[in-house]
Order: C-alpha cells, then sequence, then structure tokens
C-alpha cells in the first residue's frame, strides 16, 4: 500500500499549508478568484449536548424528551448528520431552555465563511434578508443586490425569519447523562424544510460572473420537503447548465444527507451533464450503496452515470476521489480540504491562516492508491485527524472549500465596477 505519491503525510502537508509557496500560502490565495456558493442558507443554533439538561429532565411522552431520546442514541453511536423533527414549539422552547451560539449556516454559506477568512472572496445565494441572517454573515462574504455585489451591511433587511437549524455537537469521552460518546460529531435538527434559497439576485449576477469565476458550489436540495425535490432540483440544475455554458469549467453539487433514497434518484435524474463533481460524506455514500466501504467502484459508477469529471467522499481519517482529470493535482485538492477542514477542527471555526495542529494524527490509508480503473483514477489521502476537535461542525463544507480552492484556482473572476463595499 502506498500512502499518496511522495514524502510523508507530515512532510506533504507542511508543504502544501506553506504561507510563502504552498498553494494555501497568501501568494496563491490572493488570486484565487471570485465562487459562486448556493444555494441553501439558514441561521445555526450551536448548543453542546453536555449542555442540554432541560432536554434530558424532559417529562415521558413529550416531544422534547423524544427529542432527548434521538439525539443520545445518536450520539451513543457516534452518529452525526441531519434529522427533520416534527415539533413547531422546539425552537421556542429551545431558545428558552437551552445556552445558544448563532452562526451562518448552510453548504454554501459555510464554505463561503471559510473563503472569506482566507482572504478570497465569494458570491453567496440568500433569500431570507431578515436582519437575524444578515447579522451572521461574515466579512468577505458578498451578497448580490440590484446587478451589484455587496457586504451584508450595505443591504437592506426585509422579510420573515425562517427559524434557525439547532445543531447538537457531542465529544469523544465527554458525558451526555449516562452516555459518554466515543465519537465527537453533531446532530443537525431542523423543525421545517427550509427549501433552497430563491435568490433571483444571486442568479442573475452568477450568470453573469460565470464565465470568469473560479468555482461554482450547489447544494441544499436536502432542505426540500421530499415531495419538491424534483423541482427544487429542476431549478438548481437549470442555472448550473446555464455555468457550464457560460465556461465555468467546475461545478461541484454537495449531496448531504435525504429522509428517501427516492428523492436521491430524483436528484440524479436531473443532475446529469449540468454539474462536473459531485461529494459527499462516506456516511452518506454507504446510505446509497452498503457495500461501499472501499469507495473506488461506488464513485466511479456515480460517475459515470452522472457524466461527471470527479466524485469525492470525505471521512474523519481520509478523504478519495475517482477522477478523469491529474491526479496529482486531485491529491493536492483532497489534502487541501483536509487541512482546511483539520485546521477548523482545531481551532473551532474557520482559519485565517491554516497550519496543522500538533495533535493531528495520520492513520494509515485503507486502501491503495492511486489506482487505475478504466479511464478514472481512484486517489485518496490521509487527513489531518483531530480526535477530540473543538468542534465538527461545518467540516465538511470547509473540506468542500479546500478542494474547490485548488481545483479552481487557475480561474481568475473580476467582478469590476459592481463590487461595492460598504
Amino acid at each position: 500500500m502506498r500512502d499518496g505519491f511522495t514524502g510523508s503525510c507530515a512532510e506533504r502537508y507542511s508543504a502544501l499549508v506553506d504561507p510563502r509557496s504552498g498553494p494555501l500560502g497568501a501568494d496563491a490565495l490572493s488570486s484565487a478568484g471570485l465562487f459562486l456558493c448556493g444555494i441553501s442558507a439558514c441561521v445555526d443554533a450551536r448548543v453542546e449536548m453536555h449542555d442540554m439538561q432541560p432536554l434530558l429532565d424532559a417529562p415521558a411522552d413529550t416531544p422534547a424528551a423524544q427529542l432527548a431520546n434521538l439525539l443520545l442514541s445518536r450520539a451513543a453511536c457516534g452518529v452525526g448528520g441531519e434529522v427533520r423533527f416534527d415539533w413547531s414549539e422546539g425552537p421556542a422552547w429551545l431558545r428558552e431552555r437551552l445556552p445558544l451560539r448563532y452562526a451562518l449556516g448552510g453548504t454554501g454559506p459555510q464554505a463561503a465563511w471559510v473563503l472569506g477568512q482566507l482572504g478570497v472572496r465569494s458570491l453567496v445565494a440568500i433569500e431570507d434578508r431578515h436582519a437575524a441572517m444578515l447579522r451572521q454573515i461574515p466579512a468577505g462574504v458578498l451578497l448580490a443586490e440590484r446587478g451589484a455585489l455587496k457586504t451584508a451591511n450595505a443591504i437592506s433587511a426585509a422579510g420573515p425569519h425562517i427559524p434557525e437549524i439547532f445543531i447538537f455537537e457531542f465529544t469523544a469521552g465527554r458525558a451526555i447523562g449516562a452516555v459518554v460518546p466515543t465519537r465527537s460529531s453533531r446532530v443537525i435538527v431542523r423543525f421545517c424544510d427550509r427549501g433552497i434559497q430563491h435568490d433571483e439576485h444571486f442568479e442573475a449576477m452568477s450568470r453573469r460572473l460565470a464565465p470568469s469565476a473560479a468555482a461554482g458550489l450547489l447544494s441544499g436540495l436536502n432542505d426540500e420537503a421530499v415531495e419538491n425535490v424534483g423541482a427544487a432540483s429542476r431549478h438548481v440544475f437549470a442555472l448550473s447548465r446555464d455555468w457550464k455554458a457560460a465556461g465555468l469549467k467546475t461545478i461541484h453539487f454537495e449531496l448531504a444527507g435525504y429522509a428517501t433514497q427516492q428523492a436521491v434518484e430524483e436528484l440524479f435524474v436531473h443532475a446529469r451533464g449540468a454539474i462536473t463533481s459531485l461529494g459527499m460524506s462516506h456516511s452518506e455514500l454507504l446510505a446509497m450503496n452498503p457495500s461501499a466501504h472501499h469507495p473506488m467502484e461506488a464513485l466511479v459508477a456515480l460517475g459515470e452515470r452522472l457524466d461527471l469529471e470527479r466524485v469525492c467522499v470525505h471521512a474523519d481519517t481520509w478523504a478519495a476521489a475517482a477522477t478523469l482529470n491529474d491526479p496529482k493535482e486531485e491529491e493536492r485538492a483532497l489534502m487541501a480540504g483536509c487541512a482546511i477542514a483539520s485546521a477548523r477542527a482545531a481551532n473551532g471555526e474557520p482559519a485565517r491562516t491554516i497550519a496543522i495542529a500538533p495533535t493531528a494524527e495520520f492513520h494509515p490509508l485503507p486502501f491503495e492508491t492511486p489506482v487505475g480503473k478504466g479511464r478514472w483514477t481512484f486517489v485518496a489521502c490521509a487527513s489531518p485527524y483531530v480526535e477530540k476537535p473543538v468542534t465538527t461542525l461545518g467540516l465538511g463544507d470547509s473540506f468542500t472549500a479546500g478542494c474547490l480552492l485548488i481545483l479552481g484556482r487557475n480561474r481568475h473572476a473580476d467582478a469590476g465596477p459592481t463590487l461595492q463595499h460598504a
């Protein structure tokens, strides 16, 4: 088994993050271009599960007790993921009783936040422009309004606010009542189907900027009610087809988790030929294909089915991809994603400077790499694994942002006179 192409994990990551010469260094990032990030957004309300005693104390057979049981069962198994929970009073009940911390949520906005911290510009889709949402948008993340790119503080607040999504984080070895998790993760709980962000300003501006953008990122169809996934997919992939026709070379769709496999199948029908890249967590891949513990065959099959250039998957201690492109460039993309996600895990939020934590561990890869299969190459890398992270929130989104930085780095954007800063 070969661990990558050359050098040890530590040496290769050190070269990757070198501030002077690495592809994640300041000089390289300064010319990264503009990234288009859609198409879901929310406000995240975060809470540590060891701080959820009011839920644990809730009377039996109440929605609060049922939610507590769901969270405990997942923490006991080390399973994170996202769930839809029917309890209309849930957001108000939790706000009144739990210590919450608020942040911007959604794959596109999270990736944009990561990029913004590194000095890289991005445009996000935000239909919900209530003040509670706009307050969470960090500096460096841009919105479109009437043909101009603006920072959030230059946007006029408007419209109703959709309830936040609640993030329950748990840490390996830290007790939650009688449960002691063996793995760190988080459970995302939403109490309604928010749907995608129908931001007409973003869609018009992104079509205009697609020829010069670095890369496009789309995700969030899992926020739709199951019966709406087909219609929402048609809308989202019509936009990506326009980007592609305009010349955007890298268009990535991050899958996420769905209530039914039928919803995934419906999404895939509309995705074929509309994107160039697909990504997911290993648990999401296993939900589709329980035999994909070694992911190569499953990734290649998805690539062929959807007419893609690459399909990638991220796990706790490794990341892998099947690609039609330069395998060494793909390895750099995977490593960049892993490095940025690891830095966030160690710092608790997106990092301004990417460094590998001294406590990070490199686990042996469970499969050989690189491996050829027909026209595809299977590539994998070990990630700098932080056993007890400060947070697990947004790590997959951070990984995606890092991959796109490498894959889109030769695409330069120039927003010209439309860029306005307040």
